[in-house]
């Protein structure tokens, strides 16, 4: 894999201390005169990356996924064995949705944050979600050949089985209101999923 070039990695740079500005002042707090402060670099340095906030808003949201969806992937690669069927499921689901359930506890404007990733990064997260199932369906496709779960005898597929996985565990985000509340729900969650395919 080629090492990225300076541009690139500047361009994250900016993302990374744009999220951490976000995180500290808001939204509507943050301009685009203090991430470049924060940065040490100057505005037409920001400008010649980034057309606006909205823009680095949408990068920041952007990148936060592309990171949930490759540690996910990470989780459910490898081989599936029946002791380890849950565990895998478990790390792949906290992958995808912890790091926007930690945000609620980093941050004192969480709620405006989340009005903003709502405004501006809609399409972000469906897309996300739509790849997410479908690196989901297609490990529970791989477990159920193996016969390590029953999908068939349930009348189950695959693809029917991610969606209710993904947005039950999203569901759960909202009413853990304390740190690690959320992990062991969804640990609990999972378990008694499985049970239902067949898996104990």
């Amino acid at each position: 894999m080629p090492n990225k070039n300076k541009r690139d990695e500047k361009r994250d740079a900016i993302i990374l201390g744009a999220h951490a500005q976000f995180r500290s002042y808001g939204y509507r707090k943050t301009s685009m005169e203090d991430i470049a402060r924060e940065l040490g670099i100057s505005r037409a340095s920001l400008y010649s990356y980034f057309e606006n906030k909205d823009e680095i808003f949408r990068s920041v949201s952007l990148h936060l996924h592309e990171e949930a969806l490759t540690a996910a992937e990470k989780s459910l690669a490898g081989e599936w064995r029946s002791e380890n069927v849950s565990e895998k499921l478990v790390g792949a689901l906290l992958a995808r949705h912890l790091p926007f359930h930690g945000e609620q506890f980093q941050s004192s404007h969480a709620a405006e944050l989340q009005d903003e990733y709502s405004r501006l990064c809609g399409d972000v997260v469906i897309q996300s979600n739509m790849t997410f199932q479908m690196l989901l369906s297609r490990a529970l496709n791989q477990a159920s050949r193996d016969t390590l779960i029953d999908l068939n005898s349930r009348n189950l597929e695959a693809e029917q089985v991610a969606e209710l996985l993904n947005f039950g565990v999203a569901g759960l985000k909202r009413a853990a209101d304390k740190p690690g509340v959320f992990e062991s729900r969804v640990g609990q969650f999972v378990k008694i999923f499985m049970c239902g395919l067949g898996y104990s």
